[in-house]
């Protein structure tokens, strides 16, 4: 009987890949535990610098609040000057005293407090369109008063009034030394209606012509009559529902006519010398 034969086997080599294997997954696991480690570890490093923000911003707030408290409620807090800026021809002593700001009063109050503080003084005085506050120093009020803009001047007596924006008057009476001259002067004009009506034709000409314009007269014939002085000595007439139609006239007008001559445009369009009673009456030297 012949013998099988005998295959010799090496449980080393039939072992080696499962070993091999369980070494892999080994060290894998290994590996994987040392980077869910880490990871866990930089999530509580995050998670306490998180936190250290977060309790540094409260105490932050918190010392913010309790400081701004403590001033709020201390003298300090309390109105010491008040600065008035912009208001040139305003008496500033009324100006806060219409305002009501009190010394005894907290700087921080009139912050929150500024339309009602505007239209206390814009109904006090025209000439005022708003008001905003500000904090200067520690416990300063700074007052910004924003005018109106003053379209001309009416002759009032001895004095002048700003005629303003709004076609409203200014409350407070100018010397001549405080008139702006580039303004038109209104003088004659005793009744409101025919100021009012002889302002919105004169806001209605062109810039160019109203530029020119030194004075409106409302010593006039008839109350649809409208005169003008202007800069170059010349005498504008006209009619009020007309002149504005017929000021394309004027310069060739007013280039043949020379300085010192009246322009009338009320009835027809034509110029003349003016006799020295008118340049007397009208200012004109």
């Amino acid at each position: 009987m012949a013998k099988k034969p005998v295959t010799k086997i090496d449980p080393r080599k039939e072992l080696s890949p499962y070993l091999n294997h369980e070494f892999n997954q080994q060290r894998n696991s290994r590996k994987s535990q040392t980077k869910i480690s880490a990871s866990l570890s930089n999530l509580q490093a995050e998670r306490r610098r998180s936190l250290r923000r977060r309790l540094g911003l409260i105490m932050t707030v918190s010392v913010l609040a309790i400081a701004g408290l403590g001033y709020y409620i201390s003298p300090l807090a309390n109105i010491s000057t008040v600065k008035i800026i912009g208001a040139e021809h305003l008496p500033a002593k009324e100006i806060v005293k219409v305002s009501k700001i009190k010394a005894s009063d907290k700087v921080f109050d009139y912050l929150f407090q500024q339309k009602d503080l505007s239209q206390r003084l814009s109904q006090k005085y025209p000439e005022i369109q708003s008001a905003q506050v500000h904090l200067g120093h520690i416990n300063q009020l700074i007052l910004q008063i924003n005018e109106r803009k003053t379209v001309g001047y009416l002759k009032d007596g001895y004095s002048y009034r700003k005629i303003l924006d709004n076609g409203k008057i200014g409350t407070r009476a100018l010397p001549w030394t405080k008139v702006n001259q580039d303004k038109p002067i209104f003088v004659g004009y005793n009744k409101s209606d025919e100021l009012k009506n002889d302002l919105k034709l004169f806001n209605s000409l062109p810039n160019s012509f109203k530029n020119q314009v030194k004075l409106l007269s409302g010593n006039t014939r008839r109350n649809s009559q409208i005169i003008l002085v202007m800069k170059d000595g010349n005498v504008v007439i006209g009619n009020t529902a007309t002149l504005n139609s017929k000021l394309k006239y004027y310069d060739t007008i007013r280039i043949k006519a020379g300085k010192n001559s009246l322009i009338d445009l009320e009835i027809g369009a034509f110029s003349r010398p003016l006799t020295s009673s008118e340049k007397k009456s009208y200012g004109i030297s």
